[in-house]
């Protein structure tokens, strides 16, 4: 920078004040930061009646900050308040409301939080948070999930099984049709 440029910025300084010159440029922001700023113009908090929309936008900034931490802050690591924050609100609000709202259905829509959630969420706490992973409400949700799991298992050999019979007796009949027609 020129000389003349450094007198305007100390003469910026001395009006005006220190502060000044970081209201010019935001201060910088994390990824999660962002998402939770997003959540709050969405109305998306904990603290508010929970349904599947908050969950997942919480669930989604929880893995954001605890399992991608490059996501989490500039150098890597997370805050222990915020840590603890999350922590709190995962176990004293999210996790009962999931156990609550379990619904056995195969219908993925009206499951309190997605497939792909619970596993990312079922590997944090077993690696993480093995206490919280080995409480009842939590062993609840997972034996909810292998139910599914497991229905959905049963559902699709079934339709292969299906598919299968079908194509068999259309097999069948075409070989029947083509011999009864007299067409050999």
């Amino acid at each position: 920078m020129s000389r003349s440029t450094l007198g305007r910025l100390c003469s910026f300084v001395n009006a005006n004040g220190e502060e000044a010159l970081r209201r010019r440029v935001r201060p910088e922001r994390t990824h999660v930061e962002r998402v939770a700023q997003r959540m709050h113009e969405r109305r998306q908090e904990t603290w508010r009646p929970l349904n599947h929309e908050r969950v997942g936008a919480f669930l989604q900034m929880y893995l954001l900050a605890m399992i991608y931490v490059e996501n989490a802050h500039r150098h890597g690591w997370q805050h222990e308040t915020s840590t603890k924050m999350l922590n709190k609100a995962l176990v004293h609000r999210i996790i009962p409301w999931i156990n609550r709202n379990r619904v056995w259905t195969l219908d993925h829509t009206q499951w309190p939080i997605t497939l792909e959630h619970f596993h990312d969420l079922n590997n944090h706490l077993v690696a993480n948070l093995p206490n919280i992973h080995a409480g009842l409400r939590w062993q609840n949700i997972v034996y909810y999930f292998g139910e599914i799991k497991k229905e959905q298992e049963r559902w699709r050999r079934l339709n292969e099984m299906e598919k299968e019979v079908m194509e068999q007796y259309n097999a069948y009949w075409n070989n029947e049709h083509f011999y009864l027609c007299g067409h050999f």
